[in-house]
């Protein structure tokens, strides 16, 4: 044991990615990372931040009744969650039922406006259901929010490329529009 720890602390410190191999740091597949955020939930049950956590490894590994019922637990616990709703929205968007995935981005922008990219959620629903005009509103409106942010001095990297996805988002329904005239 007196070998290893030193050992250990060694390769910890020439490899120091390996130390912060956290989910939500990236470093890890989705796989490891279920598991990770499973492991938690069985210690602490009410654990909303790790719960959406978990909604949201589940929805990128399309597990997407897993992923509604992890967000439904958050807002059964914490009714209000912005997280919740906007995982929820994401989950009713890629399950094409849109009019679902916008009652839940309103419901997420009713509880944190500045949130740039529930916005785009919102859009693209709008989009679906042949809703051009509101969904070219919710573009703008999270691209309003983006500027805010920014201006904020948040984190520039993330809000960028948040602008770069309502941006191209915009562009692309803005095409599709003057092709339908």
């Amino acid at each position: 044991m007196r070998t290893f720890r030193p050992a250990l602390i060694a390769i910890l410190l020439a490899f120091p990615a390996i130390a912060h191999a956290h989910p939500e740091t990236g470093f890890l597949p989705d796989a490891i990372a279920e598991t990770e955020y499973r492991i938690v939930l069985e210690i602490t049950p009410k654990d909303c931040a790790t719960r959406n956590k978990l909604g949201i490894v589940l929805y990128r590994k399309n597990k997407l009744a897993e992923a509604a019922q992890q967000f439904g637990e958050v807002l059964r616990i914490a009714p209000r969650d912005f997280d919740a709703h906007d995982g929820l929205g994401l989950v009713r968007l890629k399950e094409r039922n849109f009019q679902e995935a916008v009652n839940w981005a309103r419901q997420a922008i009713a509880i944190n406006g500045e949130d740039t990219l529930v916005y785009h959620t919102l859009g693209q629903a709008l989009e679906q259901l042949g809703q051009l005009k509101e969904a070219e509103a919710a573009y703008r409106k999270g691209l309003e929010a983006n500027s805010r942010n920014l201006a904020k001095n948040g984190n520039k990297g993330s809000e960028t490329g948040k602008r770069d996805t309502l941006l191209g988002a915009l562009a692309s329904l803005q095409n599709k529009m003057k092709t339908k005239r």
